[in-house]
């Protein structure tokens, strides 16, 4: 079985503001790198063996605070990595809002394809890949965190749940709280969602 702790990265200046997707150059702002110091401070009091993040910035800053207590180095792998949102990439929340590609992505996301990016189908399917293949590439109650992203994160859920995609937008996952999933050859667990350390 393996303990994997699902952190979101800590709060940036364009939260809320602009979609971010995969663009470089977005970093933690001080009070993101707060936020993961507290999420540091927590996950310290566990016997972490490894540190899994999304290679965008953001995430791997994320991942590097709290790393640096157990002085584990950080892996960055493509699975975690951010929804790829293709053309609506980079686009502001006013351009957004009366967007009808994003309308739909929130609130029929389940056969939503952006273009040039990905699928929300094809994401679900790649981050419940890389966490199954996480869970077999590791022994019995090894405690592992993953830094990843909102959307990532709760679709993670999703499948650790087997929730429909349609649902998704109904989960919570605020910037550098902790969920903790465990995962063994025949079933998946949610311990703990969305907890936000003070």
């Amino acid at each position: 079985m393996a303990i994997i702790y699902l952190v979101r990265h800590g709060k940036t200046d364009f939260i809320g503001k602009k979609l971010c997707g995969n663009l470089p150059g977005i970093h933690l702002n001080e009070e993101g790198r707060t936020q993961a110091q507290k999420a540091a401070d927590t996950l310290g009091n566990f016997p972490l063996k490894a540190i899994y993040s999304s290679p965008i910035e953001r995430a791997m800053e994320t991942a590097e605070i709290i790393g640096s207590k157990p002085g584990l180095k950080i892996k960055p792998v493509d699975f975690l990595r951010e929804i790829h949102f293709g053309d609506l990439q980079g686009m502001g929340e006013k351009d957004l809002i009366d967007h009808p590609l994003w309308k739909r992505f929130n609130s029929q996301p389940a056969d939503v394809s952006f273009p040039n990016g990905e699928s929300v189908a094809e994401v679900r399917n790649r981050v419940a890949k890389g966490l199954e293949l996480l869970a077999q590439e590791h022994g019995n109650e090894d405690q592992l965190v993953c830094v990843a992203h909102s959307e990532v994160l709760r679709l993670a859920v999703c499948w650790l749940l087997d929730l429909p995609l349609d649902n998704f937008h109904r989960l919570t996952i605020d910037p550098a709280s902790i969920s903790k999933i465990e995962i063994t050859k025949d079933r998946k667990k949610l311990k703990l969602l969305n907890f936000q350390p003070t």
